[in-house]
């Protein structure tokens, strides 16, 4: 029934068919690997699907689905990288912030449980990515640090995509220094101006730039060392 809903020209449920396949990996994961072929097809399809929180679902899916299942039951969804990639950079095109946000978590969250995944294919996920980084018009500032978040953290998993790619590494630190360094246009005078006894490290709301910067030049230093 769920396969015929996802198969349906109806927008709700096909959603709605996804959402239920995301509640299901968590209980019945070792019946679903047997349908893994079609599970594949769904995934292609509603990946490509031209309804954009409908590829965000799916994406959600397929992430619940790789954090759940063996590895040698995940080896084949490789080749839906590209179309998971897709999501993201399609939502920054559209200026989607919050499907780009739900979709870059999603990747954070993956690269954290299940790092090899991504590993022969890191190099293309950073081009792919990268350019996030560097829009700094999103109302939401903290979008920027999502893709570097992602690639500290796999790199943290995965060392060797970064030691065997110096200049990888490289570009990824300028990357992060080039973040740091970057400041609105439009100076706000309370900041100009700041108060006395103003301490942005008590007073910031959200982690700013810098900070997020200086903890992930210390992280990738941990993981690969100083050299």
């Amino acid at each position: 029934m769920l396969f015929q809903f996802v198969n349906s020209n109806n927008d709700l449920q096909i959603d709605a068919a996804l959402q239920i396949f995301n509640g299901l990996f968590s209980y019945i994961m070792d019946h679903l690997v047997k349908y893994k072929d079609d599970l594949m097809g769904i995934f292609q399809q509603t990946l490509a699907h031209a309804n954009i929180d409908i590829r965000l679902a799916s994406l959600q899916a397929v992430s619940n689905y790789l954090q759940i299942a063996e590895g040698k039951d995940t080896k084949q969804f490789t080749a839906l990288l590209p179309a998971m990639v897709e999501v993201i950079t399609f939502a920054a095109e559209k200026d989607d912030e919050t499907v780009l946000e739900d979709a870059l978590v999603e990747f954070n969250e993956m690269a954290e449980i299940e790092p090899k995944f991504f590993k022969p294919h890191f190099k293309d996920i950073y081009e792919r990515l990268k350019p996030i980084v560097g829009k700094n018009d999103f109302a939401n500032n903290t979008l920027r640090h999502q893709p570097v978040e992602f690639f500290v953290t796999l790199i943290e998993r995965q060392p060797s995509v970064a030691k065997k790619n110096e200049g990888l590494l490289k570009d990824l630190l300028e990357l992060t220094f080039r973040l740091m360094i970057d400041i609105d246009s439009d100076i706000d005078e309370s900041w100009l101006k700041p108060k006395e006894g103003f301490n942005v490290d008590e007073d910031a709301e959200e982690e700013d730039n810098v900070s997020f910067g200086k903890t992930c030049v210390d992280r990738l230093v941990s993981a690969i060392g100083e050299e």
